[in-house]
């Protein structure tokens, strides 16, 4: 990568205006006034030890910490230390002798009275023979001054004017799940209608493989896979405190939840990775593909939270946590980090970013927004990190970013809109600032990223900054100081080997045949597919059976013959297998007495909710009197009960959902009882002895709820397999498109009646069922000769 260098022999530490809130915690700056800058946090000092301190000695109780070393027990105790703890606790290990690892187990923080002066406490640890630094722990500023609050269009996003090009770019790449954005930040406000569907999801400590993103059923506080951190169910909340906290916001201890109060680390989520194509809110660059009936999730949003508001309505950071949560990122498999925030020479931060370097991880940094030469820490590490100043819509430098040789490349920063958290609750904002652009220019490496896995840091980096618009002609006044150019997704993606490809069907019931198609653009040479089953393919347009129910993972490595190497297309959990089955008992029951039907389910996907419909039309003298979970596998579920009385038919409809009150609780993989219920055969019935069973229970297909979607089990009544409704048929007696049907839809539209069939009510097949359309599509067919509705599915 060419980069010019990066120099300067004071180090300061940027303040960054990076946010504009639209919450009122946050206005009480006016954009006259002057900048929030970093300060000393009180009661802190980051030690890092000689390699003669035994940091397994340590020891506290009773207000004091103790590392069995006299000379530094004394210092803590006249300074008070009531207690200290490892910066990287879960690095336990130190590296072997001449290993290019940091040795991490020598970093730690203690805490003494804040009113005990910190430099005081530095210069007499400096004089210790076992400490080798002893440095201040700083709040650095990520809050910024409000400004107008309406919510125009995602300029950065549109397909036309100077803009990034990520539109376009999604016709190659619009990210992939496999690829991980650690947003070092305020947090993230993780349930945000337009960010829970990318937030990762640590698979070792998703106990249950459901995927929900902060899912109680996962909290056991056990550090299931072993990383170092208990819980660390979608990143971590690494913020110690150390200053006053606005009130309302979490202040204290490291904990598993990493929410957002402040707002600014949800903005930069939006910018990176917001889910796209999904009918909420704004579209992120990386944020998937969403819609239609598989989703196809963007690049994950890992969530490491190291600051919070500060009392006086500014946001910052910790500096010992961002070291920290850099690490961790670099440990648990990011491939992006973003700093929007200012940076120290601490280090703790050198650690992180030495372990980030040396696990290949991408680093964005914000230039910082002061109109200044005037680069931090971060920005003078050379290659190692992308340092992104701001632009605005017409591509001229943002008036107040930062600028000088160092800065690598430029960024949408001005009026970006994107997710915020207002005090824990969901919105949009615009906000200004180069926290904005360096998540923007994030963007481009998770699709860079996405397209080719195999690409090394330094690859993604260079293609990133080659790849970028000059922007210089705009800018005369800033010729060779904003960097390579303002960065353009489309370029990027198109720069690089691109496989694609589809499949004939995604889901659907075992023995199931695909037919997967090569959709690669640029004539490759020879294909590599893995279908996720054990089963491998070497011809262009393979087909393959999958005899066995499972969600299956799908990819496609081919060689076009291009200089950067192979292209990859890798779609998780893109097959879905099933062969679910669902059995209701039959029974004889006679006048007087009660009987009870079982109705049994067998599944092999997680589910959330199951849909049970049946008739009573011919059962002249019957009644359902009660339903029973009762020593079913679903004893556990809220049930709700609906019954619908009618002159011209008499149905019911039982509906099963998971408590989600504490948690998940998903119906495991499994078989069994997942419903009983009791009919009484009342003396008026009109015949002596009651068949309950397929001629009775009317055959409408259930339907049932599970992680992956929604489907249609395979329905036995008596043995005998239920096709389930036709289009048209709303009331499910198997006669199709008839009065009765028509009736039906009218009493759910305009009546409050039962909903009809999610196939019977659908009789123009648009996949909608018993709204007006479907009303005039059986008015038209049965007085005017319309069109027949569809027939009936496989």
């Amino acid at each position: 990568m060419t980069k010019r260098a990066k120099t300067k022999t004071t180090l300061l530490i940027a303040a960054i205006l990076i946010s504009l809130p639209c919450s009122s915690i946050l206005a009480v700056q006016s954009s006259g006034q002057t900048e929030p800058k970093p300060f000393v946090i009180k009661g802190r000092v980051t030690i890092q030890f000689e390699d003669d301190v035994d940091t397994k000695a340590f020891l506290s109780g009773f207000g004091k910490a103790n590392f069995n070393l006299p000379t530094l027990d004394a210092l803590l105790e006249q300074f008070e230390v009531s207690n200290a703890e490892a910066v990287f606790p879960w690095r336990t290990e130190r590296p072997a002798v001449n290993s290019k690892i940091p040795d991490v187990t020598r970093f730690w923080e203690i805490e003494f009275p804040e009113s005990i002066e910190v430099e005081e406490v530095i210069r007499a640890l400096m004089q210790n023979p076992h400490v080798r630094v002893a440095e201040a722990v700083w709040a650095i500023p990520v809050a910024a001054s409000p400004n107008d609050p309406s919510w125009p269009s995602q300029w950065h996003m549109e397909p036309a004017g100077p803009d990034p090009n990520f539109y376009t770019a999604w016709d190659t790449e619009t990210g992939s799940d496999s690829v991980i954005f650690a947003d070092i930040d305020t947090g993230v406000l993780y349930s945000h209608p337009d960010l829970i569907g990318n937030i990762w999801v640590n698979p070792g400590e998703d106990m249950d493989g459901d995927g929900v993103v902060y899912d109680p059923d996962d909290l056991n506080g056990v550090d299931n896979d072993g990383n170092g951190r208990v819980d660390d169910l979608i990143g971590f909340d690494f913020f110690s405190g150390g200053f006053a906290v606005w009130p309302g916001e979490d202040g204290g201890a490291p904990d598993t939840d990493p929410k957002d109060f402040n707002g600014h680390g949800t903005h930069v989520a939006g910018i990176a990775a917001a889910m796209t194509n999904s009918g909420v809110g704004v579209t992120g660059g990386a944020g998937g593909w969403f819609g239609g009936n598989r989703a196809f999730r963007g690049s994950r949003i890992m969530c490491l939270r190291v600051g919070a508001t500060g009392s006086d309505g500014n946001g910052y950071v910790n500096s010992t946590n961002c070291g920290t949560a850099i690490l961790y990122a670099a440990d648990n498999g990011a491939n992006v980090i973003n700093a929007s925030w200012g940076s120290q020479a601490t280090g703790s931060m050198a650690v992180g970013m030495a372990a980030a370097t040396a696990a290949g991880v991408s680093v964005f940094h914000a230039a910082g927004n002061e109109n200044a030469n005037d680069p931090d820490y971060l920005d003078l590490l050379g290659d190692d990190v992308i340092s992104v100043a701001a632009t605005t819509s017409s591509d001229a430098k943002w008036s107040s970013s930062n600028w000088g040789d160092w800065v690598d490349v430029s960024a949408p920063g001005a009026n970006i809109l994107s997710t915020v958290s207002n005090s824990y609750s969901p919105g949009y904002a615009n906000y200004w600032g180069t926290s904005m652009a360096a998540p923007c220019a994030g963007a481009v490496a998770l699709l860079i990223k996405s397209m080719m896995p195999s690409l090394s840091r330094v690859q993604v980096d260079s293609i990133l900054l080659a790849t970028a618009d000059n922007i210089d002609a705009i800018n005369p006044s800033w010729v060779g100081l904003i960097g390579s150019g303002r960065v353009n997704a489309n370029t990027a993606v198109l720069s690089l080997a691109n496989a694609k490809f589809t499949a004939d069907v995604t889901e659907g019931i075992s023995p199931l045949t695909v037919n997967f198609t090569d959709m690669s653009p640029n004539s490759p040479v020879s294909w590599d597919w893995t279908f996720g089953d054990g089963n491998f393919s070497s011809i262009q347009n393979p087909s393959n059976v999958y005899n066995n129910p499972g969600i299956y993972s799908v990819s496609l490595i081919i060689d076009e013959n291009h200089p950067l190497g192979l292209g990859e297309e890798h779609l998780r959990n893109y097959i879905w297998v099933r062969n679910d089955t669902l059995k209701i008992d039959s029974t004889l029951g006679i006048k007087g007495t009660t009987k009870t039907v079982s109705l049994r389910l067998a599944n092999t996907s997680l589910v959330d909710s199951v849909q049970f419909a049946f008739g009573m039309t011919n059962w002249a003298g019957v009644s359902l009197d009660t339903f029973s979970v009762v020593g079913a596998r679903t004893n556990y579920f809220e049930h709700i009960k609906y019954s619908v009385s009618n002159p011209l038919f008499n149905r019911w409809v039982i509906s099963l959902r998971s408590d989600t009150s504490g948690g998940s609780h998903y119906l495991p993989a499994g078989s069994g009882v997942i419903l009983n219920l009791q009919f009484s055969i009342l003396a008026s019935a009109a015949a002596g002895v009651i068949t309950i069973d397929t001629q009775t229970v009317s055959g409408r297909k259930t339907s049932v709820s599970s992680i992956w979607g929604d489907y249609f089990p395979n329905t036995y009544m008596a043995g005998k397999l239920i096709i389930g409704c036709s289009y048209g048929d709303a009331n499910c007696d198997g006669t199709v498109a008839n009065i009765l049907d028509l009736t039906y839809v009218v009493d759910y539209i305009f009546r409050g009646g039962p909903a009809p069939d999610l196939i019977g009510g659908d009789a123009n097949g648009d996949g909608i069922s018993g709204n007006i359309l479907d009303l005039t599509y059986l008015v038209d067919y049965i007085f005017r000769g319309g069109p027949q509705p569809p027939p009936p599915p496989s």
